[in-house]
């Protein structure tokens, strides 16, 4: 195996080219019997996605103004998928953020004071089952303390605290006629190599998303991705591992939609070097990044990651062209070395990429942002 890209802080001032990404294990409890047939099988690997390292940096000028790329731009709200009854209803992203959030004095971005559980919200333990496979199965106001893996179509998790991941995992065949909404809660996945919120046919409104190796991670197959209005953060590396961290990622997919949340990859980097990929990471790994709109975010500086954002299109990738990825209104914050991460704020962003859009994506304290491949 290729030794590992270092990160930021370890000590290497060039990044060597993305190793493949690596598959992991989505079940926590594997069957031991069905992984044995499916050894025997040659079949299908029941595997998650880990993001890639980075790519090797490049310089990032402050430009002096965005550009309005050519026209042809993914609507609003995702596009039908291609099967009518394929695509579960509740995770169809709105055409606007859904219920908004409330002005804090942090100028109304998401953070800890307006995501979550509501304040008030009295919260039981929750005993139901946690691999959910009745349709429309709605778990208001509980603790939880076990992974929640979503099976049916419809299933809504609202005001409530799970200590685990929430997964739905679309690799599955069935799995496009199943969804869920996850809605002013609260995720700790703790110190674990999975997302903590996952894999696809979801909507996440309003909630705070720590631990984990990614926040939020949508899969190649999902058939819809939409987050709005959350804080994803806080992520988790265990001493000693090679895991690499992000807020967001896709490794490659299309009909996201990545609407006025707080996005940081805010872990330090270990002595080992080991740490952040950046705060929202598209990358072509297992398919083309396709139809993806990032409208309104605020993206956390952290000099342990090499860049803030990816825009999924490097030569390096297995899928390395980029369309129809809409990236507007979004602030970059500037941090101690006034790049927003070790490298600059952007990477792997093609301007010319058809149906591409950059506009007035501004720094925290004025000025355009301008990206790079």
């Amino acid at each position: 195996m290729e030794p590992n890209p270092p990160y930021p802080g370890s000590g290497t001032s060039e990044l060597p080219s993305p190793e493949p990404p690596r598959r992991r294990d989505r079940a926590r409890i594997p069957l031991l019997l069905g992984a044995l047939l499916l050894l025997l099988l040659g079949g299908y690997a029941y595997a998650t996605r880990g993001d890639s390292p980075r790519a090797a940096p490049s310089t990032t000028p402050e430009a002096a103004g965005s550009t309005l790329l050519p026209s042809g731009l993914p609507s609003d709200t995702a596009s039908a998928s291609p099967s009518p009854s394929a695509a579960p209803s509740s995770a169809k992203p709105s055409s606007k953020p859904t219920g908004g959030v409330p002005r804090n004095a942090s100028g109304g971005r998401p953070d800890g004071s307006n995501t979550g559980v509501p304040k008030g919200t009295s919260l039981s333990d929750y005993h139901g089952p946690c691999t959910i496979t009745k349709a429309g199965t709605t778990i208001d106001a509980k603790k939880i303390s076990c992974d929640i893996v979503v099976r049916a179509a419809d299933v809504t998790i609202k005001r409530s605290k799970i200590n685990g991941v929430v997964l739905l995992d679309s690799d599955v065949p069935g799995s496009d006629r199943w969804s869920y909404t996850l809605a002013d809660s609260e995720v700790d996945a703790g110190v674990q190599e999975h997302p903590a919120v996952s894999y696809g046919n979801m909507t996440v409104l309003r909630s705070n998303i720590y631990g984990g190796i990614t926040s939020v991670q949508c899969g190649e197959k999902a058939i819809t991705c939409t987050v709005e209005d959350s804080w994803l953060h806080g992520q988790q590396i265990k001493p000693g591992t090679d895991w690499h961290l992000g807020g967001f990622l896709s490794n490659g997919g299309h009909n996201i939609r990545i609407r006025h949340n707080t996005i940081v990859c805010d872990t330090p980097v270990t002595p080992d070097g080991q740490g952040c990929t950046g705060d929202l990471n598209l990358l072509g790994d297992f398919a083309v990044i396709s139809d993806v709109v990032i409208d309104d975010n605020f993206l956390g500086a952290n000099t342990g990651s090499s860049f803030c954002f990816y825009g999924g299109d490097a030569a390096s990738k297995p899928f390395p062209h980029a369309n129809k990825v809409v990236v507007t209104d979004n602030v970059f914050e500037r941090g101690k070395n006034g790049k927003c991460a070790d490298y600059g704020p952007v990477s792997s962003y093609n301007m010319d990429g058809p149906g591409n859009v950059w506009h007035n994506n501004k720094w925290s304290n004025g000025g355009n942002v301008t990206p790079t491949l």
